[in-house]
């Protein structure tokens, strides 16, 4: 019966893991994201702990109890910390956590409902800068690939990021 919780629990993680995804504005922005796995051993650990709650009428093994308790901790506890350090995160895991963060940015700013003309400008804005910044994180993604790491100031002024611009979608009032 453990055993089971414990698979619907690693189950739950990984749909959870790729469920994070879902507003993503096109399919080619979804990455790897270490941050979004620290996200799901946390609501992992936090399911664990919330089920047994729930369910511990049907779970009567007090020593299996507290271990589920006590992994359920861990995960949390541990997702967290991970999540907030960020100590694991390099260069290219950090974009590739945050290309996925800016196309739901963009999902939100071109499909809102938005009727005050300020706020549409506003996610015009967001739009167009989170799409340059995904077209950066590629360009320096396949950059450090091929050539390594710019760990001096000149190294990044003989290998500077190409500029790009890409229209939002959203249209607002102009008059």
């Amino acid at each position: 019966m453990y055993l089971r919780f414990g698979a619907m629990i690693l189950t739950a993680m990984v749909v959870m893991y790729f469920v994070m995804f879902i507003g993503s504005w096109e399919w080619s922005h979804i990455r790897f994201s270490e941050s979004r796995v620290f996200m799901a051993l946390a609501m992992g650990g936090t399911m664990g702990l919330i089920m047994l709650a729930w369910m511990l009428n049907m779970y009567k093994n007090t020593k299996a109890n507290v271990s589920v308790v006590v992994v359920s901790l861990l995960l949390l506890g541990g997702g967290a910390f991970l999540d907030r350090s960020q100590t694991t995160v390099q260069d290219q895991d950090f974009m590739s956590a945050m290309i996925p963060h800016h196309s739901l940015a963009i999902t939100r700013s071109e499909r809102s409902e938005l009727a005050d003309v300020r706020v549409c400008e506003l996610a015009v804005e967001i739009s167009e800068a989170q799409r340059r910044e995904i077209f950066e994180m590629d360009w320096l993604i396949d950059d450090i690939e091929r050539n390594g790491v710019a760990a001096t100031a000149q190294e990044a002024a003989d290998r500077p990021v190409p500029d790009y611009e890409e229209p939002a979608e959203r249209q607002c009032p102009t008059q």
